[in-house]
């Protein structure tokens, strides 16, 4: 074999394994690309697939294997070293399990080489070529370049084996927080609602009691909080659960269209009603109705929607009979509706007739363990719904637990979309945070650094500011001790305390020590 064809050869395989990481694909592109340069009969490679014990030859379809010791290959496994057979055609004991038809080789010598695809002293497999062989040039230089080409192998295949491995970690951490996000979900016995915290479980507690009677139901907390999923629940968990869920945002909706998008009207009401239109609560009639951000409903519509509530009828604009409705109501404000009814605000009896049932969802900065749950509830969420298989580091999940998120869930929800869809890599990262987030964590490491700086700052300014003290405290002890000993006869006081007298009635007059006779 001419040194050029080896080089060639060694050349394109090493270009290749570098280039792609598909290990199935660098397999087959290596065993033609033997083939094509060489004048090799057959290329065969033989791997150990983790957890069998046997070689299993890669590219069959046929799934032949080999055991350690079976066969030239099995043997090559065994001991770890290469075997050459100069002519298989007159081998007895050559197994041959590829099939061969070995009769077009009559006239002529089929060489097999086997050698070991070896990591330092462990075997991975077996590279084995066929090659016709006229007995003249030597299988020695053959049986080198083989084993040149099984070492770059090996150490491919080791890499590749690692990240498998990796890979197949992180799918089963992935698989894991699944099933404890599906556990947690299975306590709560509720699809969407995912928390640990007691608040949450409290509140699951009290949705679960209340779903199935007829009660208004208030739902309070910041924006974010998913009021909505709660609201949403209820319903889910009730007897009306086959009938419409409808809601309504106060807030979005202008003064003068949100009456008749409550309650309809009938042709010829106004301008423009060329037909007559059912409003949200008749649409809703028999199931539920979520009026989100009632606070921002203006007093006029208050009224109507207290006689909802009251007389279970409703009327359309410009209509004049009354149509009766079988609605359950929730509500839900980021507002203080007690200080509204207090200010004029908001209709007291309506507060009353709403307050029935009032659960309060509290913020994600007050109830922190639920936001790693949320996360990987987020990440598994994304990942299926645009095609990826993310994973997130730890670190990031410990950073995004210590940040106070003032969107709260809403928030922490479109974060992590946002990272799914312009992750720069398999794995979520500080650096695919969006910028506004990633600086206010940098401020607020920032901030804790100075405050600990601080901390101790303050902690030397009191050391220093008390250390003057005691010396000056112990200085006049000493001074007073060394006068009683010495009869107040300053000389002596003075020696017995390594001083001049002057130094000692200086001390005296300092310290208002009193001269006794």
């Amino acid at each position: 074999m001419e040194e050029k064809q080896q080089l060639t050869a060694i050349y394109e395989i090493s270009k290749a394994l570098v280039s792609s990481t598909d290990y199935e694909e660098n397999l087959r592109y290596i065993s033609n690309l033997l083939k094509s340069i060489t004048d090799f009969e057959n290329v065969l490679i033989a791997l150990k697939e983790t957890g069998s014990d046997e070689l299993k030859l890669f590219g069959n379809k046929e799934n032949i294997s080999y055991k350690p010791g079976e066969g030239v290959i099995g043997k090559v496994w065994k001991l770890g070293t290469p075997i050459v057979i100069p002519d298989i055609t007159k081998e007895k004991t050559f197994l041959n399990k590829t099939k061969r038809d070995l009769k077009k080789y009559k006239n002529k010598k089929l060489a097999f080489i086997a050698v070991p695809i070896k990591v330092g002293d462990k075997t991975l497999g077996v590279l084995a070529v066929d090659k016709t062989y006229t007995g003249k040039e030597s299988l020695d230089n053959y049986t080198k370049f083989l084993t040149l080409i099984s070492n770059i192998l090996g150490n491919s295949i080791k890499l590749f084996l690692q990240i498998k491995e990796e890979k197949k970690k992180l799918e089963e951490e992935k698989n894991y927080l699944q099933n404890q996000i599906k556990l947690i979900m299975s306590k709560t016995g509720i699809e969407g609602v995912v928390g640990k915290s007691k608040q949450i479980l409290d509140i699951v507690e009290i949705i679960k009691n209340v779903a199935n009677t007829p009660a208004t139901v208030l739902l309070t907390g910041e924006s974010g909080v998913g009021k909505e999923v709660f609201a949403k629940s209820i319903h889910q968990l009730s007897n009306r659960v086959d009938k419409p869920f409808i809601k309504i945002n106060c807030a979005a909706i202008p003064e003068d269209l949100l009456e008749s998008e409550l309650f309809g009207y009938e042709k010829g009401a106004f301008t423009g009603a060329n037909t007559t239109k059912k409003g949200k609560f008749e649409l809703a009639n028999g199931g539920t109705i979520f009026l989100d951000e009632i606070g921002d409903m203006p007093l006029l519509l208050q009224s109507k929607i207290l006689r909802v509530l009251q007389e279970k009828e409703v009327e359309r604009l410009g209509g004049s009979k009354p149509i009766k409705v079988d609605v359950r109501i929730i509500a839900a404000t980021n507002k203080n509706l007690e200080k509204m009814v207090y200010e004029g605000t908001f209709r007291e009896d309506l507060y009353y007739r709403l307050n029935v049932i009032s659960v309060h969802i509290p913020p994600l900065k007050e109830r922190k363990e639920d936001i790693p749950l949320l996360i990987y509830f987020f990440l598994d969420k994304f990942n299926k719904m645009y095609g990826k298989n993310l994973t997130i580091s730890k670190e990031l999940v410990n950073l995004l637990t210590e940040y106070d998120w003032p969107g709260n869930v809403r928030q922490l929800q479109n974060t992590m979309e946002r990272m799914v869809i312009l992750a720069k890599s398999n794995q979520l990262s500080f650096e695919d945070l969006p910028v506004d987030i990633k600086n206010k964590i940098k401020n607020m490491k920032k901030s804790e650094e100075t405050k600990d700086i601080q901390i101790k700052s303050d902690n030397l300014v009191l050391q220093k500011s008390q250390l003057p003290k005691t010396v000056q405290e112990l200085e006049k002890q000493a001074i007073e001790d060394a006068l009683q000993k010495s009869g107040y006869v300053i000389k002596k006081a003075a020696k017995l305390l390594g001083m001049t007298p002057r130094q000692v009635r200086y001390r005296m007059e300092k310290y208002n020590i009193p001269f006794k006779k």
